[in-house]
C-alpha cells in the first residue's frame, strides 16, 4: 500500500510570515503639546468650578449687634409712667394688621339665621400712627360647636366658662384668610341657632353679664341673641335684625381691639391722646427688644453653621436694621421712633428668614466632595498618568542628551591631546 501522494495538503509548507510594518516615528513634542492641552484645560476650569462652588460667606457687623444686645435699654429708656408687667392677651407688634369679621350661625337650616349685618366701622383714627389696619369679611350659615352645652329653663343655653378655649371649633369653622404675612385678628359674630337661643357663659354658679370673650393673641367672640322669629315664619325666612341690634357686640369688639392692641381700656391713666403717646413708646421697646433678639440669633446661627451661605442682601439688610435702630434712639418724635423700630424689626425678621441662609445646610462639603469625586476621578486618572510618562519620557531623553554630550566632550579632549602630542 502506497503512501500519501507527495505533494499533499498536510505537507504544505508554511507561508512565510509577513513583514512588520515600521512604527510609524513618535512626535515626542506633539504628544507632549496634547498632554499639556489638556491639563491647560484643567487648570483654566478648576478656579471657576472653585468660584461657582465655594460658600458666599458675607461678615455681619458682630459688634454692632452685640453693642445694641447690651445697651438698647439705655437707649430706648422706659418713661415712669409705664405700668409694669404685660398683658399675655396683647397680639405680638406690627405695623400692620388684619381683621377678618365674621358672622357665624350655628345652624341656619333651621331657621331664624342672620344672614345681613352692618359692617364694622372702626373708629381707629387715633392708632393711626401705629397700625394699618386691612378688613375682611365672611359669613358662614353652618357653624357647629365642639363642646359640650347646657341646658336652663331660666337661663337658657350655658357654656361654662372652662370651656370657652374650645369654643372656636377651628376642624369645622372655616376661618382662613387669604396669603398675607400681617398678624390676623379675628372679631367673630356667634349666632346660635334658634332653640339653643338665649346662649350665655357661665363662671362657676354665676352667669356672666356680656356673652363675650378674647381669645388671647388670637382676637374675640361675640355671641348675638337675636330675638327668635315668629312661629308662622318659615325656618327658610331669615331674621330681619334692625341696624341697631348690632351696636352693642360692635362696642364689645372695639373694647376686645383694644386690648389685643395693648391699648389701655381704663380712664385712670389719662386722656386718649396720653394712653396712644404711652402705647407707641411701649410698643418702640418692644420692637426695639424683638429686633435686637432677631439680630443676635441670626449672627449666632450664622457662627455655629459654618455651611451657612450668608448673601449680600442679608448683611445689607442687617446693616440697615442696625441702621434704623440707631436713627429710632435719635428721634425725637415717638411716632418718628416707632416707625423706624418697626422698619428695624421688619429687616431683621427678613434676614432671619432668608431662605438663601437654609437651601446649602442640606449641601455640606462632605456631600459637594461626595458628588464630584466620582466625576472627576475618572478624568484625573489617565491626565496624572500622562503627565507621568512624558515627565518619565522627558527624564529619560534628558540623560541621553547629558551622556552624549559627555562622550562628545571626550573625544574633543581626546582629540586635543593627540594634536599637542604630534
Amino acid at each position: 500500500m502506497s503512501g500519501p501522494p507527495t505533494g499533499s495538503p498536510s505537507e504544505a509548507p508554511e507561508p512565510a510570515p509577513r513583514p512588520t510594518p515600521p512604527s510609524p516615528p513618535v512626535d515626542s513634542r506633539s504628544r507632549r503639546w496634547i498632554v499639556l492641552s489638556f491639563w491647560a484645560v484643567v487648570l483654566l476650569g478648576l478656579p471657576l468650578w472653585w468660584k461657582t462652588t465655594t460658600l458666599e460667606r458675607r461678615s455681619l457687623p458682630n459688634s454692632r449687634v452685640q453693642h445694641w444686645a447690651e445697651n438698647w435699654q439705655e437707649r430706648i429708656p422706659r418713661r415712669d409712667d409705664l405700668r409694669d408687667g404685660t398683658d399675655s392677651r396683647v397680639v405680638r407688634f406690627s405695623p400692620n394688621y388684619k381683621v377678618v369679621l365674621s358672622l357665624l350661625n350655628q345652624d341656619a337650616s333651621q331657621g331664624g339665621a342672620v344672614l345681613t349685618w352692618e359692617h364694622l366701622r372702626p373708629l381707629l383714627k387715633t392708632l393711626a400712627p401705629l397700625h394699618n389696619f386691612t378688613f375682611e369679611t365672611q359669613i358662614q350659615y353652618f357653624s357647629p360647636l365642639a363642646i359640650e352645652l347646657h341646658r336652663d329653663e331660666g337661663a337658657g343655653t350655658l357654656v361654662e366658662e372652662n370651656d370657652l378655649r374650645a369654643f372656636v371649633n377651628n376642624a369645622d369653622w372655616n376661618l382662613a384668610t387669604g396669603d398675607t404675612l400681617d398678624p390676623v385678628i379675628h372679631l367673630m359674630l356667634y349666632v346660635p341657632s334658634a332653640e339653643n337661643r338665649p346662649m350665655r357663659i357661665r363662671a362657676g354658679d354665676e352667669i356672666k353679664p356680656t356673652s363675650a370673650f378674647i381669645m388671647p393673641q388670637r382676637g374675640g367672640v361675640v355671641i348675638l341673641n337675636p330675638l327668635s322669629s315668629s312661629p308662622e315664619s318659615p325656618p327658610s325666612v331669615p331674621l330681619d335684625v334692625p341696624s341697631s341690634a348690632f351696636a352693642a357686640p360692635f362696642r364689645l369688639f372695639e373694647q376686645q381691639l383694644r386690648v389685643l392692641l395693648g391699648l389701655e381700656t381704663s380712664r385712670s391713666g389719662g386722656g386718649g391722646q396720653a394712653q396712644v403717646d404711652r402705647l407707641i413708646h411701649r410698643r418702640t421697646r418692644e420692637a426695639v427688644e424683638d429686633c435686637v433678639e432677631t439680630l443676635q440669633a441670626t449672627v449666632k446661627m450664622a457662627r455655629d453653621i459654618p455651611n451657612m451661605r450668608i448673601s449680600k442682601e442679608v448683611q445689607e439688610r442687617i446693616k440697615r436694621a442696625l441702621d434704623e435702630l440707631d436713627k429710632a434712639s435719635s428721634a425725637v418724635a415717638p411716632v418718628d421712633a416707632l416707625r423706624h423700630a418697626a422698619l428695624a424689626q421688619t429687616l431683621a425678621s427678613r434676614a432671619y428668614f432668608d431662605p438663601s441662609m437654609v437651601a446649602l445646610l442640606y449641601f455640606p462639603d462632605e456631600h459637594k466632595y461626595a458628588i464630584y469625586t466620582p466625576l472627576f476621578g475618572p478624568v484625573a486618572v489617565p491626565l496624572l498618568v500622562g503627565l507621568l510618562r512624558e515627565f518619565k519620557e522627558w527624564k529619560k531623553a534628558r540623560k541621553e542628551r547629558m551622556a552624549g554630550g559627555k562622550r562628545a566632550e571626550s573625544r574633543d579632549g581626546d582629540a586635543e591631546g593627540r594634536d599637542k602630542v604630534d
